[in-house]
């Protein structure tokens, strides 16, 4: 007897492919813990993970008088009683302040993280953007998603000199139109 229960079978060790199985049966347990509908698939991969980790550590002993599948689903119901036990303790989740604006209930100034001074509403720079011509939003999407000059010119196959132009005067394009919304 250890002092997680009777454990009477060998140690097994379970595949991923096998636990990922009964996905649905720890949704159904994790939401019988009270965990929210929108917290259900990120304590699902915590259920999952410490299944796995604990198998491979030798931690499931199924008994023999059991059926496989119950002794799985009875095993899986403690790692998930477990994992629901630190989800409900986490700091984040007993500190949680559900109000529209947070920085109202501060009663501080608000800070703008990026210190750009000015606040951007991300509609009208969608709008700013998909207002450029299509030169314009490739090399700056390009950018945006961490090309240098370099790689910007070959995936648009154009020379180096061109790229780099393109990219400053579409910056420039759309500074311009975002000062003119404002």
């Amino acid at each position: 007897m250890s002092p997680w229960g009777h454990q009477a079978g060998p140690a097994r060790v379970l595949s991923i492919a096998e636990i990922a199985e009964q996905a649905p049966f720890i949704q159904s347990v994790l939401r019988g813990l009270g965990v929210p509908v929108i917290d259900i698939d990120d304590v699902l991969q915590d259920v999952m993970l410490g299944a796995w980790t604990s198998s491979q550590a030798g931690r499931y002993r199924p008994s023999s008088a059991r059926e496989p599948l119950d002794a799985l689903r009875r095993w899986l119901f403690g790692v998930c009683a477990f994992t629901c036990t630190h989800y409900h303790e986490r700091a984040f989740r007993r500190r949680e302040v559900p109000v529209d604006d947070p920085w109202a209930a501060t009663g501080e100034e608000r800070m703008d993280p990026g210190h750009v001074g000015e606040r951007i509403d991300a509609a009208e720079a969608l709008m700013a953007i998909a207002a450029l011509p299509t030169w314009a939003r490739e090399v700056l999407v390009l950018a945006a998603l961490g090309h240098g000059g370099t790689e910007i010119a070959e995936l648009l196959r154009i020379p180096l000199g061109t790229a780099g132009s393109r990219l400053r005067l579409a910056r420039a394009r759309l500074a311009r139109k975002l000062r003119r919304r404002r």
